[in-house]
């Protein structure tokens, strides 16, 4: 990542570098291989049994799918194969929403396909009223991130009723996208180069126009991709899925989509949820350099309050702004990776991506507290940490439609900025000066771009608070550092039946940043009219910072059993580590810690040569893994092998048999040997699968 990477709004999944181990074995790197009896998503919908035929739905009769200004249509609901691959227990069913996409002009031909899911709660008395998710951006993908966040991040609230995703017009699998593959081309190809920001931005100018050429010769209308449209695309969604009510989930931009339906389309609406929320008349661009420093302050504030921080990290503050100052004048370079293509590249690391690091940082509860040990490292030339945090980046930025963002915030949000006041606001702090200088997306330069763009002028009203008397749950984030707390109180003023609920220590997200925020997100689903209990609240403290010197807990070792893949799985992993995905728990001790188990069988293979050799490309070794002799542990001989997946320690053992046991181990080097015996050998004496 260079000092000119774009800086993203949108809240996805985090991608870790070792997220690929728990989608072993893809034979040809693109179909994943698991066993029978797996429910995967890539190849037709998990509820429709062999020999069914799917169904076309259409609009009821008692309801209308137009507002009053558009002109008559009927949205269609067409189910079809789930056009992105997840392994889960649930049954994920899918289709497309059919739309015109100009719904003033529905008969002339052009429409829009929204790629939907349904993921199916397992619990059996579900209510009917399913929760569905308004993804953030604008621009951002719901479908294809589930492959890494269904489990970990969505398993409570699908715990008791369904839940929808969508990928929002223009993205995603959605048809047609907007995806501007090159601007994502852009960065790689500059990514080892120290380009002066107007150069960057020159080259990103041209990459989005080469976009915008190629997106109109395909019959796109961009001035069709806009919240007003995105609103009644939810609302129809509903009218063709038949469903009575439901409640809106809305993160980040995908608030502003969620007031936009309140206000547009509020038949069938239950409850709402906004979460980090970007309201219509709040304005982004000139209050961006505000809420970045404001975040900041509460950063430097939180370490310095903490005793432990404060005495690992005195004066933050001072510290990262003159490792700015002189990594700016001399960069570092970090080896970063392209989790997709396993390509590895030497990225120049400023002083305006060391800021680029700790903005994106601040958006993520697990990420703030290891933000000060990473501007330490930085400070003794370690790129460790920033360089997993910059793959981090690079792999959410394929979940982005960059087009789309454009038709929004070029329709939306520039039109009702002031050009002269956004510039004044970017140069009003000299700390952050230069990083809004290279903003394309929040400062100055989103100007020639939008004047470029041209996707149209929103009504006025795009630009106003919205009013409604629905049950609403505002929750806001002490130091997210793009919609800050203050938007949120904003935008309950104007809710009569909301309530507004701060969480101390967490960023942007914050119903997906812990236990507390998360139990009331769902209490407040369950019952929308009763009093919000935030008594929770009260117990929670500022980030717990890491700092050097604090001893890692005893590990002790708990029985599991489960389903991998269609196969039963016997063994131990150890207590309180989290289930990530079938076959693999992570410790997850801070927001970067990478030590996971995986433990998993294949069907049909006895040859570890054969499986290491697949391993090696597809979970990204640093070259070969080398032979580190065998073991006879549970019954099985296993062959061990041992590596690393970027600079992190890796074991795998290979244990061959009817059903081939696999179990890897990722951890740091300076833990390899304690893990490995602590861990790794009590799990190949206890495995079993059947």
């Amino acid at each position: 990542m260079n000092r000119n990477a774009l800086i993203g709004i949108v809240a996805v999944a985090l991608v870790a570098a070792v997220v690929a181990a728990v989608l072993l074995l893809r034979g040809d790197g693109d179909e994943a291989v698991p066993a029978a009896g797996a429910t995967t998503t890539s190849s037709g919908p998990t509820t429709t049994a062999p020999g069914e035929t799917t169904t076309t739905g259409s609009v009821p009769t008692t309801e209308t799918s137009t507002t009053t200004s558009a002109a008559a249509y009927t949205p269609v609901f067409e189910e079809a194969p789930c056009a992105f691959t997840v392994v889960t227990e649930l049954d994920i069913s899918c289709g497309y929403l059919v739309v015109p996409e100009d719904r003033q002009a529905p008969d002339n031909g052009q429409q829009v396909r929204i790629h939907v899911a349904r993921v199916q709660s397992d619990n059996p008395n579900a209510p009917a009223d399913p929760i569905v998710y308004l993804d953030g951006g604008p621009g951002g993908e719901s479908l294809d991130p589930l492959q890494f966040s269904l489990g970990p991040t969505w398993s409570d609230f699908v715990a008791n009723r369904d839940m929808i995703f969508f990928d929002q017009r223009g993205v995603g699998y959605s048809e047609p996208s907007l995806e501007c593959t090159e601007t994502r081309e852009l960065t790689f190809d500059v990514i080892d180069e120290d380009l002066p920001a107007g150069e960057y931005l020159s080259l990103e100018l041209d990459a989005l126009t080469r976009c915008r050429q190629r997106l109109l010769a395909g019959g796109i209308d961009l001035a069709q991709y806009t919240s007003e449209e995105n609103a009644a695309d939810v609302a129809d969604l509903r009218i063709a899925l038949r469903i009575d009510e439901w409640n809106l989930l809305g993160i980040s931009y995908g608030t502003r989509l969620a007031e936009t339906v309140m206000r547009d389309h509020p038949e069938g609406i239950r409850s709402v949820i906004l979460d980090s929320t970007y309201t219509p008349d709040t304005d982004l661009i000139e209050s961006a350099p505000r809420n970045f420093a404001r975040a900041l302050d509460v950063f430097f504030t939180g370490c310095a309050t903490d005793q432990a921080c404060n005495a690992a990290y005195p004066n933050l503050d001072d510290r990262l702004f003159a490792l700015v100052e002189r990594l700016d004048a001399d960069p570092l370079t970090a080896r970063v990776r392209d989790v997709f293509t396993q390509e590895r590249y030497d990225a120049v690391v400023d002083g305006q991506a060391v800021l680029g690091t700790v903005f994106q940082g601040l958006y993520s509860a697990e990420i703030i507290p290891v933000l000060p040990q990473m501007i330490a490292e930085l400070e003794q030339d370690d790129t460790s940490t920033l360089a997993l945090l910059a793959t981090n980046d690079l792999a959410n930025g394929a979940f982005f439609s960059y087009g789309m963002h454009l038709s929004v915030q070029c329709n939306e949000e520039v039109p009702f900025t002031n050009e002269a006041a956004v510039a004044a606001a970017a140069t009003s702090d000299p700390r952050l000066e230069d990083f809004f200088a290279e903003a394309s997306n929040i400062g100055p330069a989103i100007y020639p771009i939008c004047d470029m763009w041209q996707s149209g002028r929103a009504n006025p009203v795009e630009n106003e608070p919205v009013t409604s008397d629905l049950p609403t749950l505002v929750m806001a984030g002490q130091y997210d550092p793009i919609t800050p707390p203050e938007w949120g109180v904003g935008a309950a003023r104007t809710l009569p039946n909301s309530t507004y609920v701060e969480f101390p220590g967490v960023g942007h997200g914050a119903s997906l940043s812990g236990d507390c925020p998360e139990a009331i997100a769902l209490a407040f689903i369950d019952d929308p009219l009763a009093d919000v209990d935030r008594s929770c609240v009260s117990s929670m403290g500022g980030p717990p910072f890491i700092v050097p010197g604090v001893a890692a807990p005893a590990i002790d070792l708990v029985p599991f059993e489960e389903s991998v893949f269609g196969v039963t799985i016997s063994g131990v992993v150890p207590d309180g580590w989290e289930s990530v995905s079938p076959g693999a728990w992570t410790r997850m001790a801070t927001g970067l810690d990478q030590t996971t188990i995986v433990q998993q069988a294949a069907p049909g293979l006895n040859s570890p040569e054969l499986v290491i050799g697949l391993f090696a490309s597809q979970l990204g070794f640093d070259g070969e893994p080398e032979s580190n002799g065998t073991v006879d542990r549970g019954g099985r001989t296993w062959s061990l092998y041992r590596g690393t997946i970027d600079g992190f320690a890796a074991d795998v053992a290979l244990g061959p048999g009817d059903l081939m046991g696999i179990v890897v181990l990722v951890s740091n080097a300076d833990e390899r040997d304690a893990l490995f015996e602590e861990v790794m050998l009590p799990a190949l004496d206890a495995f079993v699968a059947s």
